[in-house]
């Protein structure tokens, strides 16, 4: 094949022997060169030298995608989200973008599900006690039958926790911006707005992607229009909340409890009070990461790039109107 894939990761930290071996054996040289997302004299470096790139955190932008248009053929994201590119930039500079749709659903969707029992029943919490030899601890919570459930998003990721939640007699309110779920196809009411999710639901969880549209979307406005006591999932991306106004909903009591894989800097610093709160469990960013997902989407970047290069144009470019530059 003669083309040459940079694979934004340490090869020794995350498990890409299948992506690895598919590309190779196809042709492809492959390099493991570790960026960061702010390098950006990094990131301009290792794009012109080469053709593709299965990029995890770094930039594209208006700084460094113009200086890799003459070589940079293809950004092939690991994962669903696509918020770091420039899609626009991406494509007046012919480069075409890709994501993983769907591959890592079912793990993200879980994680959410394990925040939302966890919410519920302190689940961690009685796992220290546990471990420290306290018991019984008494009333450990309340039970998930019985609650309204609301969704905000109705991509791949929030139709897998429909799926897991249908084993609980839940009430589930869903509202997507884009499409309004079907009620004939999921178990759900369609709601109007995020306005109406928010004020009607003991639980919400947040599955949308971050962009202009999006970013710090959930703030004070609707946190104060949640019911008291109620508690506050998300699993997508941290900068879709503003921080501060969560961590004020918190404070006041107005939440009982926040479940969160994502935050606004990851990893944040020590003085996050999110970290010290005990209604708030933190996870590591770690929803899509099982060996499942990641073989899935070890097999569907591998596919995307190959036929690329073969000059197919894949369902999963984001930017199909590039005009393929070599």
């Amino acid at each position: 094949m003669g083309k040459t894939v940079w694979i934004n990761l340490e090869e020794t930290q995350v498990d890409t022997s299948t992506l690895k071996k598919r590309l190779t054996d196809a042709g492809f040289d492959v390099r493991y060169r570790t960026v960061s997302a702010d390098d950006t004299a990094g990131i301009i470096e290792q794009g012109r030298q080469a053709d593709a790139v299965v990029s995890t955190a770094e930039r594209w932008n208006e700084a460094t995608l113009p200086q890799v248009s003459g070589s940079l053929k293809l950004i092939m994201r690991y994962g669903a989200g696509i918020d770091n590119v420039d899609l626009s930039a991406a494509t007046d500079a012919g480069i075409c973008v890709a994501n993983v749709p769907g591959a890592n659903s079912a793990a993200v969707a879980e994680v959410a599900l394990l925040h939302i029992l966890n919410l519920g029943r302190r689940f961690c919490q009685c796992v220290e006690k546990g471990r420290n030899n306290i018991w019984p601890v008494g009333i450990t919570g309340n039970e998930l039958d019985g609650k309204t459930v609301g969704i905000v998003g109705f991509g791949n990721i929030a139709r897998q926790l429909v799926r897991l939640l249908s084993g609980f007699r839940v009430d589930i309110l869903a509202y997507d911006p884009i499409v309004r779920p079907d009620e004939s196809q999921y178990p759900v009411k369609a709601a109007d707005s995020m306005e109406e999710v928010f004020s009607s639901s003991d639980i919400v969880s947040l599955h949308i992607p971050l962009n202009d549209s999006t970013r710090e979307i959930v703030d004070q406005r609707l946190f104060d229009r949640m019911k008291e006591g109620a508690y506050f999932i998300n699993t997508c991306r941290g900068g879709v909340v503003k921080e501060e106004d969560l961590i004020r909903a918190l404070r006041s009591g107005r939440l009982r409890g926040a479940g969160l894989d994502v935050l606004a800097c990851e990893p944040t610093g020590a003085e996050n009070p999110l970290l010290t709160m005990d209604n708030v469990f933190i996870t590591s960013h770690m929803g899509a990461e099982s060996a499942e997902s990641g073989y899935r989407s070890q097999n569907i970047m591998a596919d995307t790039i190959i036929r690329f290069f073969k000059g197919e144009m894949p369902d999963n470019i984001k930017n199909k109107e590039v005009k393929r530059n070599g």
